[in-house]
């Protein structure tokens, strides 16, 4: 996978993991510049591999996919030390990946979190931002029962270091410690879907986490900073803001969302249109919080429908077709999900 180096001031040197599918290459170097890009910005707890079902995708596949490992996710390289680490630090993370990548402007997918960043930067840089399709986004002021939730995660994380340092019996603990977190988790995230891509996906997450949450004080950190501080620092009232973004923007909500219910949704699409965001629409399908993943072919077909309506100039496909969609192609992460974590890509049930 590459890598792209930034220097993170009070922090040092970041290299951001990202990952470029092209209609030609399931993982390419560099896009292709006559098509259309999209940026995925990833939520808490996962990282670009969550958006599986988006880059196998025939239709969307039509465009440059581009995800990113955000600061401590997946494999990005690098401490969160004592500098202010918030959505709008996010945001700038991803305006200067895209002029190293030199990339044009482009539509962006947000997940959960990753809708925070998309907002903050078609607030800050505008100009960088063609539409924003935002899936399950966050209320500005995160529910006190989900933060509860969060933190409980995280103290898993504390523990589960803890215990490995403990001696005997260390390794029991740490399993015990690390399959309530995959309860938890599961059940946030998929409602426990029992579809052998959560299923994957949820094994994988977990096997990642272990890695770059727990072992070492700086990683405990990385764990808090990303997933605690992040989330109580966004702006509260970042509502104010929203008549500087440009762009249309798509909000999807997913009905079985158990931590944030339709009127969060309903809120953000009040504000945007109260501050006269030129086009604004409301979706509801069905699905968990990650209905990218539990409904992968409504949540694409939104942003299909979004991307090229855009782009009238493109010979695409025009309408999107659930039979033609379930011809997965192979993404970056295809092989890895299946050689490590069972991962059946054509298996019926994956929505």
């Amino acid at each position: 996978m590459p890598f792209v180096d930034l220097i993170i001031p009070d922090a040092g040197v970041f290299s951001f993991r990202y990952s470029i599918a092209t209609p030609s290459s399931k993982s390419a170097e560099s896009i292709a510049p006559h098509l259309p890009c999209i940026i995925f910005l990833h939520s808490c707890f996962v990282s670009q591999e969550v958006f599986e079902l988006q880059f196998s995708d025939v239709f969307l596949r039509q465009f440059n996919l581009i995800a990113i490992d955000m600061r401590g996710y997946g494999e990005t390289r690098g401490f969160i030390k004592e500098e202010r680490y918030t959505p709008v630090e996010s945001a700038r993370d991803v305006e200067q990946i895209m002029d190293k990548l030199h990339l044009p402007p482009c539509h962006f997918f947000g997940l959960s979190n990753g809708c925070t960043v998309a907002l903050e930067l078609a607030i800050s840089r505008p100009d960088l931002v063609l539409s924003l399709s935002l899936c399950s986004p966050l209320p500005p002021v995160e529910p006190k029962e989900i933060i509860a939730g969060r933190m409980e995660v995280c103290e898993y994380w504390r523990k589960m270091d803890e215990s490995n340092n403990s001696g005997e019996q260390a390794e029991a603990i740490s399993e015990e410690l690390a399959n309530e977190v995959f309860i938890g988790s599961s059940q946030l995230l998929y409602n426990n879907t029992k579809s052998n891509i959560a299923q994957t996906l949820s094994n994988f997450g977990l096997t990642t986490a272990k890695n770059i949450w727990a072992g070492s004080p700086e990683k405990l950190q990385n764990c808090h900073k990303s997933n605690i501080e992040w989330v109580l620092e966004r702006r509260p009232d970042i509502d104010k803001l929203y008549g500087k973004i440009k762009a249309p923007v798509t909000i999807i909500h997913c009905s079985e969302d158990i931590a944030y219910p339709i009127h969060h949704a309903e809120e953000l699409d009040c504000a945007l249109r109260k501050a006269n965001v030129a086009k604004v629409s409301l979706h509801t399908t069905q699905g968990s919080h990650f209905g990218n993943v539990t409904n992968s072919q409504q949540v694409n077909k939104i942003v299909y429908e979004t991307i090229i309506s855009h782009h009238p100039e493109l010979s695409l496909i025009a309408s999107y077709s659930s039979k033609e969609a379930d011809h997965n192609l192979p993404t970056p992460w295809t092989d890895l999900l299946i050689e490590r974590y069972g991962y059946e890509p054509f298996d019926d049930d994956l929505n």
